[in-house]
């Protein structure tokens, strides 16, 4: 009986994953309607009032520890309390995927971007990539919004499908909540940011460690479609180049799978603006610009927008053979059980 019951929550819990994958992959809830913009919204604004760089390294560093307790503990505790006791958890578990995956889902607005930057539009490329990245767009040329995209679409996967399946495997809907909200603050305070380099160390290194399997999954998935190549590619030797940029690995990889360019300088408003839902930046406020120095991968020449499209197969086809193999062993498992 109860290994009855344990195969129905099993079944169960992969219809949900397979529901919340599907739904997010075929109708993506819209970036501006996600949930977490107002959590970034409120953690930045958090940083700015007690972020204070002229303070020791110490207290900076104890400032950023507090605010991540601060932000991200009531909400995974509350999350926790209504999955526990809401009488349809499993429909809980299916917006709570839903809404972490779709946070994550580039591909549709990467297949967009190519398209503007294919017809010259480069300000309309520049619009569509702004939600998405915590840099700065407006000053991109065509070749950085070529690597910026690129970029977003070989590491979006780590954290939204991977990462989501892994941790509601561990330990269910609340953790995913818990771990999407830890990789927000690494967003909303970018480590090699000079701002933000000591308050939030602690989010930077925590989040390397803790995503550090979905991470090695992703390059396994990305590497076997190019063979021994790809096995080889996924070892970077060179650990100083990747300083605070935990994506490092994820560029090394696709730059040598890719033979592109990737990686670089990023540059980052100043200026002390409101925070508001609207991307569309004014470049008359973009005076004041900070260039943050990052390590190139030089695996061949700058990426233009065709490259974009063999950035988006390599991720779908990851995607699609990580998933094929998460769905379809539990499944398989469980009818072996019932024979």
């Amino acid at each position: 009986m109860e290994s009855l019951l344990l195969q129905n929550e099993l079944i169960q819990q992969c219809l949900v994953l397979l529901a919340a994958i599907t739904v997010a992959q075929v109708a993506p809830l819209p970036k501006r309607w996600q949930p977490f913009n107002g959590f970034r919204m409120l953690a930045i604004e958090l940083a700015s009032k007690v972020n204070h760089s002229n303070r020791p390294v110490s207290q900076q560093m104890t400032a950023g520890i507090l605010a991540t307790l601060l932000l991200v503990t009531p909400i995974t505790l509350i999350a926790s309390f209504l999955l526990e006791f809401a009488a349809f958890p499993w429909f809980f578990d299916f917006i709570v995927l839903y809404c972490c995956i779709s946070d994550y889902q580039f591909t549709h607005q990467a297949k967009r971007i190519q398209i503007a930057l294919e017809q010259n539009n480069n300000q309309q490329a520049k619009e569509l990539l702004a939600p998405w990245v915590s840099q700065s767009t407006q000053r991109l040329s065509s070749i950085g919004l070529c690597k910026t995209t690129i970029e977003k679409t070989l590491t979006s996967p780590i954290y939204g499908s991977i990462s989501s399946i892994v941790f509601f495997t561990v330990g269910g809907a609340s953790t995913v909540i818990a771990v999407h909200l830890l990789k927000q603050l690494e967003l909303s305070w970018p480590p090699y940011q000079k701002k933000y380099i000591n308050f939030a160390s602690f989010i930077s290194q925590f989040n390397r460690v803790l995503f550090f399997v979905p991470q090695w999954i992703w390059h396994c998935s990305l590497a076997i479609q190019f063979g021994q190549l790809g096995l080889k590619s996924m070892w970077v030797s060179d650990t100083q180049s990747q300083g605070l940029n935990n994506d490092y690995r994820t560029l090394h990889l696709g730059a040598t799978l890719l033979k592109v360019e990737l990686g670089g300088p990023q540059q980052f408003l100043s200026t002390s603006t409101t925070q508001t839902l609207a991307y569309k930046q004014d470049p008359a406020s973009d005076a004041n610009v900070e260039k943050v120095t990052l390590a190139k991968v030089i695996a061949g020449p700058l990426p233009q927008y065709q490259h974009i499209q063999l950035a988006i197969k390599a991720s779908q086809n990851g995607k699609f053979f990580f998933l094929s193999l998460v769905i379809l062993l539990p499944l398989l498992w469980a009818a072996l059980q019932t024979l």
